[in-house]
């Protein structure tokens, strides 16, 4: 018997021996149930029956026998044909996640689209809460303006005050001054004519008596005849 050869002992070896996977795989089936059983035989037990697009971990895999070891979400193991499993999801999977992730980017964009109304809303009170201020600061300039004014005229009047006070001070004094001066002057006039009243009563009483001693002396010159 011819021995065998290299290549196809190597060959021989890769086929009858399992391959190690350990990778994430998905069932694709139309419309049937993928029996997952303890065995790599349709006679074995079955164990679960899992649907197209369910997702298994593969162990490992048997390429002579087309069986696969797989472990399910729920930590099941079993073997099934390698045949139903893919790398990727089938297209209605992909379809079903597709649409949830669109489903997730519509909730994203009308969320989005709130946030925005809202930050729009923010915005124009915030305008609106300006606007105010504005018109609060210019009216404040305003009044600080009349205030600035009435302070000047408030200044201008009290110099003003101050200078009546001063001038009323003044004629006070003027006033007392003049007071004093006619006292003086009321008092001058009554010894003036006090000394007047006393020089035309002497005056009187001198004439009295010259106008006396002349009748006296005239009644002695016709007694004389």
């Amino acid at each position: 018997m011819r021995p065998l050869s290299f290549p196809l002992m190597l060959l021989l070896t890769l086929t009858l021996t399992p391959v190690a996977a350990q990778t994430t795989q998905y069932v694709t089936t139309e419309d049937i149930k993928v029996m997952m059983r303890t065995g790599t035989s349709l006679n074995n037990k079955i164990l679960k029956e899992l649907g197209s697009g369910d997702a298994v971990t593969v162990i490992e895999e048997n390429l002579a026998s087309d069986w696969s070891q797989v472990e399910f979400e729920d930590g099941t193991r079993g073997y099934i044909l390698s045949r139903f499993l893919s790398e990727v999801p089938v297209a209605r999977q992909q379809l079903s996640e597709l649409q949830g992730r669109f489903a997730q980017q519509q909730d994203q964009i009308a969320q989005q689209g709130e946030e925005i109304e809202q930050l729009q809303a923010s915005l124009a009170q915030e305008k609106s809460d300006n606007d105010a201020l504005k018109t609060t600061l210019r009216a404040s300039e305003q009044e600080l303006s009349g205030v600035r004014s009435a302070a000047e005229n408030t200044l201008a009047i009290l110099e003003q005050n101050k200078q009546l006070q001063t001038t009323l001070n003044e004629l006070q004094l003027e006033r007392t001054r003049l007071a004093d001066e006619n006292l003086e002057l009321k008092d001058s006039t009554r010894l003036d004519w006090f000394v007047r009243g006393g020089a035309v009563c002497l005056i009187a009483f001198v004439i009295g008596i010259l106008v006396t001693r002349i009748r006296w002396r005239k009644r002695d010159s016709w007694g004389s005849y």
